[in-house]
């Protein structure tokens, strides 16, 4: 065997682990925070870029200058993607931190856009910490 080659016992029994991951009741919460956010994101996302706001995020600000609101789409399936690797990958316990993480991150960008764009419309103001 090479160095850094596993058995193909090894490869089968990774294969197994990925066929036989199952959806957990706290994974299907994190799966659902995490899909409503994300249809959040870019709906507030495409809402912003309408009002005249700039997109912070410098890989999803490069992606829509290159391709328009399909580079847009194109970072959000590529970060499913990801997701869904990872979610299958980890155990269940390193999973459920992943999707735990990825969903509060997920939230967190939906509250600053919502609030972004309300304090741009004048709906409400910004409060100055001293």
């Amino acid at each position: 065997m090479m160095l850094g080659k596993e058995s193909p016992e090894a490869d089968s029994e990774r294969v197994t682990v990925w066929l036989e991951h199952h959806l957990s009741p706290t994974h299907a919460v994190l799966w659902i925070v995490i899909l409503v956010a994300t249809v959040g994101d870019i709906l507030l996302t495409m809402t912003r870029l309408t009002v005249g706001l700039q997109e912070g995020n410098v890989v999803v600000s490069t992606m829509l200058a290159e391709f328009g609101l399909a580079g847009l789409w194109l970072v959000k399936f590529g970060a499913m993607l990801w997701l869904v690797a990872g979610w299958r990958l980890l155990s269940e316990r390193n999973a459920t931190v992943f999707l735990a993480l990825f969903a509060v991150v997920t939230l967190a960008v939906v509250a600053y856009n919502s609030v972004t764009i309300l304090q741009y419309r004048g709906v409400i103001t910004a409060i100055a910490v001293l």
